[in-house]
C-alpha cells in the first residue's frame, strides 16, 4: 500500500496537508505556526513559549484546562506542543476514528483560547525557566548563551523561554496581542495523517480550521551579521560537570550545500561508529554525554559539538572538538565511511516515513517556510551525489573565526580560561589540509 499526499491552500490562507495511510490504526493532527523567539521584540522575549502553554488553558466549549485534558485524552494521547526559535507545533496522536474530534479540538484551542488559569500556568513556566538560571538569577544555560553569542544582532539568538522578569509580567493583553498577530491561518500549516482517504482528511481540516481568520503571513527577522569572533563565553557555576559547546555559524537549509552539512554532522555523530564517539568516547573516555548537531533554519544555522565533562577535561574537549572539525578537511569521509554516512542519512529519512510524526516532519512542516521544499526522494538523491571533495570544500566553510563560539558553563579555572582563548586563535586547517 502506498502513502497518498495532497496539499491545498484554503481560502483563509492555511496550507492543509493530507497524508493517507490506509493500513494505519492511529492518526495525527498537527499544526505548525510561524512564531517563536525569532519573531519577538526584546521586551516580548519568551512570549511565544508562554502563549503555547496558555493555548491549552481553555477555549469556547471547554473553559478550563481540566476540561481540555479530559477531552483530549478520550481521543488518544495527551495534546502536545513545543516552541523553537522560529515555530510552534501543536500535535495530537489519536485513534483513527477520533481524528475529526481531535482536529476540532485543536481548531477550537487555536481559534478561541480563553487564557484561563494564567497565574497557575505562570508558576509552571517559571519553574521550567529556572533550568536556565542559578539561584542569583544569572543565566547559566550553555545552549542559550551560545546562541546569543552566535546571533548577536538578531532576535533568533534570544532565549526561547525568555527572561524571568518578562515571565512575571506577561498578562492576558500580551497573549491576545501575540495571538492576533501570529495565529492567523495564513501563518500556519496543518497536517492530517490517518487511514482515511486524502479527500476525507482534507475535509476534516477544512471543518476544523477553515473558519480561522486569515491574519497576515509574518516574515522572520534576518540573522544579522556574524559575531566579532572568535567568542569565548565562560560562565563559572557550581556544578560537578561542565557543559561545553563549540558552535560554528553556518548557512541555512536553503543553501546549496545543505546536504553536505548534514552529512558532515552524521560523520561526527550518528551512532557509536561515528568519529566523535570513537575519539572522545572509545579512545579518550572523555564523556558519557556528547553530541554533534546542525541546527538549521531557512537562512542560517549552528553547527555544534558538545559534551558534559568534568572540569579537568574541559581543555581536552575543546582541543579535540577543533581537531574533529579540522579533520573533516584534512581527511573527509571516503570509501566505506562515506557509504556508511550516506546510508545513515537515507535510513533516517526512510525510518521517519513509518511514523505519523515523521511524515509530518517530512511532508508537512517543511512547507511552513517554503513553497517547494525538497521531498524525501530528492533529499536522498542529494546525499548520494555528495563526494569526498564536496565534503572537504563544505567543511572549510565551517572555518570562519568570526563565526566561532566556545561556551562553557561550570567550574572553570584561570589556566583553562587562558588555554581556551589561545586555542580559539589556532582554529583552522593546517596548510597541508587547506
Amino acid at each position: 500500500m502506498k502513502t497518498h499526499i495532497v496539499r491545498e491552500r484554503l481560502p483563509n490562507g492555511l496550507l492543509a496537508v493530507a497524508i493517507s495511510r490506509p493500513w494505519a490504526s492511529t492518526a495525527m493532527f498537527c499544526v505548525d505556526v510561524r512564531v517563536g523567539a525569532r519573531f519577538e521584540a526584546p521586551q516580548d522575549s519568551g512570549l511565544s513559549h508562554f502563549l503555547e502553554h496558555m493555548i491549552f488553558q481553555g477555549c469556547d466549549g471547554l473553559p478550563t484546562p481540566e476540561a481540555v485534558n479530559e477531552a483530549s485524552e478520550r481521543l488518544g494521547a495527551a495534546l502536545d506542543a513545543s516552541t523553537t526559535r522560529d515555530s510552534t507545533r501543536f500535535e495530537h496522536w489519536v485513534a483513527a476514528d477520533r481524528l475529526t474530534e481531535s482536529a476540532r479540538l485543536v481548531g477550537a484551542l487555536l481559534g478561541s483560547p480563553r487564557f484561563a488559569s494564567i497565574e497557575s500556568e505562570r508558576a509552571i513556566i517559571l519553574e521550567e525557566a529556572l533550568d536556565e538560571f542559578d539561584e542569583d538569577g544569572r543565566r547559566v544555560d550553555a545552549e542559550t548563551l551560545s546562541r546569543r553569542a552566535l546571533w548577536p544582532a538578531s532576535p533568533i539568538g534570544q532565549s526561547v523561554i525568555g527572561e524571568l522578569a518578562h515571565l512575571r509580567r506577561f498578562g492576558v493583553a500580551d497573549l491576545r496581542r501575540h495571538h492576533a498577530r501570529f495565529y492567523g491561518a495564513a501563518n500556519m500549516v496543518a497536517t492530517a495523517v490517518g487511514p482515511q482517504s486524502v479527500d476525507e482528511l482534507m475535509a476534516i481540516t477544512r471543518d476544523a480550521l477553515g473558519r480561522l481568520p486569515a491574519g497576515q503571513r509574518t516574515e522572520p527577522a534576518p540573522p544579522g551579521a556574524l559575531p566579532e569572533g572568535p567568542v569565548i563565553d565562560l560562565v563559572d557555576d557550581h556544578r560537578s560537570q561542565c557543559d561545553c559547546r563549540l558552535v560554528l555559524r553556518t548557512p541555512g537549509r536553503a543553501d546549496p550545500d545543505a546536504a553536505a552539512f548534514a552529512l558532515l554532522r552524521i560523520a561526527l555523530d550518528d551512532g557509536l561508529a561515528s568519529r566523535m564517539h570513537r575519539r572522545l568516547g572509545g579512545e579518550l573516555g572523555l564523556a558519557y554525554d556528547q553530541w554533534a548537531l546542525w541546527e538549521h533554519y531557512p537562512d542560517t544555522g549552528a553547527f555544534e559539538l558538545g559534551a558534559q565533562v568534568s572540569p579537568g577535561k574541559v581543555r581536552t574537549f575543546f582541543t579535540e572538538a577543533q581537531r574533529l572539525i579540522e579533520g573533516l578537511i584534512s581527511a573527509p569521509p571516503e570509501g566505506e565511511e562515506l557509504a556508511r554516512v550516506r546510508f545513515r542519512a537515507r535510513w533516517a529519512i526512510e525510518s521517519a516515513l513509518d511514523t505519523p510524526d515523521g511524515l509530518v516532519s517530512l511532508h508537512g512542516a517543511p512547507y511552513l517556510y517554503t513553497d517547494a521544499p525538497p521531498g524525501p526522494a530528492d533529499r536522498i538523491a542529494a546525499f548520494d551525489r555528495i563526494t569526498t571533495d564536496d565534503l572537504r570544500r563544505v567543511a572549510r566553510r565551517l572555518i570562519e573565526p568570526r563565526g566561532y563560539v566556545a561556551c562553557c558553563v561550570g567550574p572553570i579555572d584561570k589556566a583553562t580560561r587562558r588555554a581556551l582563548r589561545a586555542g580559539a586563535r589556532k582554529f583552522g586547517p593546517t596548510d597541508a589540509a587547506a
